[in-house]
């Protein structure tokens, strides 16, 4: 496996596991709110989402190779 692909594959994975870990923060945080009086402003929550989930999609589409498929059309 040439060294460039070991690379991006590591970044990939660390990418998902970011994102995991950011998702999993979000849910704690939010589960210890209700139990907590400390409050979780919904700007952060948000902000803690879409950066967790753009981490986790963007480390699986590295991950993922892309094929190009060729369609036939109907002769």
């Amino acid at each position: 496996m040439p060294q460039g692909i070991f690379t991006m594959s590591r970044f990939a994975l660390s990418l998902v596991i970011i994102g995991l870990m950011m998702n999993m923060l979000l849910v704690l945080l939010l589960l210890g709110d209700a139990m907590l009086p400390m409050r979780l402003s919904l700007s952060a929550a948000a902000a803690l989402a879409l950066s967790g989930g753009c981490a986790l999609v963007a480390g699986l589409a590295m991950i993922e190779p892309r094929q190009m498929v060729r369609q036939s059309g109907m002769d």
